[in-house]
């Protein structure tokens, strides 16, 4: 039965959503883009009737400067932008980043008959939180972790690296909101492995990593906005062959040019190697991994106004690897594949100089399969039970009949300690998951306001077909099978699940004199989902505070009040398989319980100037109920989301920004994290079903994380970047100096519980030639650090990679 949480004030915003998606169409999306300003001089006076060109992000944007020589372009998409001026007095080019937080540069006009394009690299803005950061395509390009999601989001701040490319970031189980393109993707699907977008079809990232605005909303560890693949220039191909270490091969084509009066890129890569995913043994067999994208950008303009459409569709395969160490067979041949098709129409109008409007439709499909090894899945599985080999099928002593599908009166058989471990399980799963959405965002900015507000609406059809096969000797096959007590016995779950998510928010950000800056707000958050053993709904209103203070263009302090409210994933498994796969455990048929999780998040932050470079500071303590992890079904690919009644995550951060010359950057970074839970509350699948526990590291605690590197680019086109991260290691439940296991309320009763600590360096050198095109050399964990991943850890155990090595030629490289 539907259960209705949202109450009066809710009703009124159900309304409001209502009211404002009937002014327009439909999309999940950004403020309708960043302000890019300036002024422009001649000899220390301003330049009135000058003519301005932004170029970038497939567009070409015009501006003429007014009496004072100022001229503001607005609704203008972040990402890196071609800057030039022309009037009577001279020309000037420039080369800009533009970060949501906007630009404003100051253009000084040559007389000069040709002029080099001086690059103006984005400082960090004092308006967003301590530790926000952008890189733009070239820096993307020249990092060592360019082509890697995962390699690029371990070096942000408060980042801890999970098994399998999964990261944490500021203390977070891994909730990280991509936007691409002005649309945000939906992750309805329980994803372990893979990767959510292709990083080679960025061009400009903008990394938010606190204090969010109201417009921001359902994944809050960190916001990863995107502006993706664009052309430049005169009509061309572009791309990168790579070979390296265990087989790997990657290669990459793309073209751009004008079709029409727009602009059209398309881009192709492939990749395949024998090293996917981070193995539990150290050197695992069965880990080949493949990787193919498709991608396609067109950019029409209608005036002042713009049609944007993305498309990008990957398909991932992944052997899992065997744990040969623990009784796996190495023959075993389990296989995930995930396909990925999101494709979102956006149309921006700018009104005038001080406001937009943005709308349109988005569209993704997401298809995760698990094709199981039975015979050997069961091999492993009865290796891995830590009982007697009788225990899995004498879990239950007794039960009832079966009515409509349900065991009626299941004992527990009181000799055997049944667990997660006890019986070998194997997995076909086929899950697709179907997101129709659109939105409609409105800005008006003034000289002391920037109002803002907008709404969006998602629904998602979750189609899935577990079949979860226990071994032969099981609990279940008695009960459903009495012809055939000792066989395997299969559980289905086919019903589908069907969601709704709407929200609207309104914001301002109010400039009040020069020193002092309040922005404030509220969002409110409704979805339900059902099913056919279940209907359930919730809502939240979420006021957002920051008060800001300036000390200058380079100093600022704020101090930030904020509520969340985060949705479950709608991919679940449903209450009646849940528990017949846990029929020792439960007396009734699971309750769906799952909830929302819900913040109340307080920050402290700043930007200083420390040298040439700027100093961010981010402090930040959240406080959550019903706090969302996930937990395995059995020992399998297949994850669902669970509840902790509490959790609380503190992050303490200090990022050291510095521009180097030739558009290079140095960073260093150094985050605290304490990440702790309390009361496992769920029936679906969790391990505890009611029973007590008190405050726990999370599984991807990691207490400090250190990040660090530079790009040095050269006179000739070439460059050497580095990278390098310390962990001191994730929560473990094994005493790594020997004794014990670890636990207790002091968190380390036996020895310290984390493992394993680590520190490594990438690297690579990029060698400029002629007609475009670079050599690249590139060596990750250039010192050879075995470490665990995770070990003794609820992710299971999972060694990092070793050194390997990489060589490339790229051509038509800016």
């Amino acid at each position: 039965m539907f259960r209705h949480r949202l109450g009066g004030a809710l009703r009124a915003l159900a309304f409001l959503i209502t009211v404002v998606l009937a002014s327009g169409s439909i999309a999940l999306a950004q403020i309708g883009g960043a302000v890019l300003s300036g002024t422009v001089t001649a000899n220390d006076q301003p330049v009135p009737g000058a003519a301005v060109t932004a170029s970038g992000s497939n567009r070409v944007l015009h501006a003429i400067t007014d009496a004072r020589g100022s001229f503001t372009i607005p609704a203008v998409p972040i990402g890196t932008y071609d800057l030039n001026v022309v009037a009577a007095q001279g020309q000037a080019a420039l080369r800009v980043d533009l970060t949501s937080s906007g630009a404003h540069v100051t253009v000084a006009l040559s007389q000069l008959k040709e002029i080099g394009r001086t690059a103006v690299t984005a400082r960090p803005p004092v308006r967003g939180s301590g530790t926000d950061l952008s890189l733009n395509a070239e820096a993307l390009a020249r990092s060592p972790a360019g082509g890697s999601l995962p390699n690029l989001l371990i070096q942000l701040p408060g980042a801890a690296r999970g098994a399998n490319g999964v990261v944490h970031i500021n203390g977070d189980h891994g909730d990280i909101n991509y936007i691409v393109d002005g649309v945000q993707i939906p992750q309805e699907l329980n994803r372990v492995v893979g990767s959510e977008f292709d990083p080679n079809d960025i061009a400009f990232v903008e990394a938010l990593q606190g204090a969010y605005p109201a417009q921001y909303g359902e994944r809050f560890a960190s916001v990863i906005n995107i502006n993706t693949r664009n052309g430049a220039g005169a009509p061309g191909p572009i791309g990168d062959v790579t070979f390296g270490s265990y087989a790997h091969v990657d290669s990459t084509l793309g073209y751009h040019t004008n079709v029409g009066p727009g602009s059209l890129v398309v881009a192709f890569r492939n990749e395949r190697g024998n090293r996917g995913l981070d193995p539990p043994n150290f050197d695992s067999p069965h880990n080949a991994f493949s990787n193919s994208n498709q991608f396609l950008r067109y950019t029409l303009p209608t005036g002042p106004n713009y049609l944007n459409l993305t498309v990008s569709r990957s398909y991932q395969t992944y052997q899992i690897p065997n744990d040969v160490a623990s009784g796996q067979p190495a023959s075993t041949d389990d296989v995930e594949t995930q396909e990925d098709l999101f494709s979102a129409l956006q149309f921006r109008h700018p009104i005038g100089d001080h406001g937009s409007l943005s709308f349109g439709p988005s569209f993704k499909r997401s298809r995760i399969r698990d094709f199981g090894d039975p015979n050997n899945d069961f091999v492993f599985g009865e290796a891995g039970n830590p009982g007697a080999p009788t225990d899995c099928a004498n879990a239950v002593s007794s039960a009832g009949p079966v009515v409509n599908g349900v065991v009626t009166n299941p004992q527990p058989n009181p000799s055997v300690n049944y667990g997660n471990t006890t019986c070998g399980f194997s997995l076909n799963g086929d899950r697709t998951a179907i997101d129709v959405g659109g939105n409609l965002d409105y800005v008006n900015r003034s000289a002391k306001h920037e109002l803002a507000f907008g709404g969006l609406y998602d629904a998602t059809h979750v189609a899935k077909n577990y079949a979860v096969t226990l071994q032969p000797g099981n609990f279940l096959a008695p009960i459903f099978t009495p012809a055939t007590p000792g066989a395997p016995y299969t559980v289905v779950d086919s019903s589908p699940n069907v969601g709704h998510l709407a929200a609207v928010y309104f914001q301002d950000a109010w400039k009040m004199g020069t020193n002092w800056q309040l922005d404030y707000g509220v969002r409110g958050d409704s979805f339900t989902v059902g099913s056919a053993q279940f209907a359930t709904g919730f809502g939240q209103l979420s006021p957002r505070v920051k008060l800001t203070r300036f000390f200058g263009t380079r100093d600022s302090v704020y101090a930030y009040y904020g509520r969340f409210f985060t949705p479950f994933s709608l991919e679940n498994v449903s209450p009646l398989a849940a528990y017949t796969l846990n029929l020792p455990l439960q007396a009734n048929v699971a309750q769906f319980d799952l909830r929302p999780q819900r913040d109340s998040v307080y920050e402290i932050g700043g930007h200083f100037a420390l040298g040439r470079g700027d100093l961010g500071v981010r402090i930040m303590q959240k406080n959550a109920t019903d706090l969302i992890d996930d937990t395995q079904v059995g020992t399998t690919n297949l994850h669902q989301d669970i509840n902790f009644a509490q959790g609380r995550i503190a992050t303490q951060t200090a990022y050291y920004q510095l521009g180097l010359p030739r558009a290079g950057r140095f960073y260093a970074a150094i985050t605290h994290t304490y990440s702790v839970n309390k009361g496992c509350e769920t029936q679906l699948l969790a391990p505890c079903f009611g029973v007590a526990t008190d405050w726990t590291p999370a599984d991807h605690d990691q207490r400090i994380d250190v990040t660090s590197g530079l790009i040095a680019n050269d006179r000739h086109g070439g460059w050497f970047s580095l990278d390098g991260e310390y962990g001191s290691g994730l929560s473990s439940a094994l005493n790594p100096n020997g004794g014990i296991s670890c636990g207790g309320d002091s968190f380390s009763q036996g020895g310290p519980c984390k493992r394993t600590p680590h520190l490594t360096f990438d690297a690579e050198k990029g060698i400029a030639l002629h007609g475009g095109m670079a050599l690249t050399l590139r060596v990750h964990n250039l010192f050879n650090d075995r470490y665990f991943v995770t070990f003794a850890n609820a992710q299971g155990n999972h060694y990092a990679p070793p050194r390997t090595f990489d060589v490339g030629l790229r051509f038509n490289t800016k």
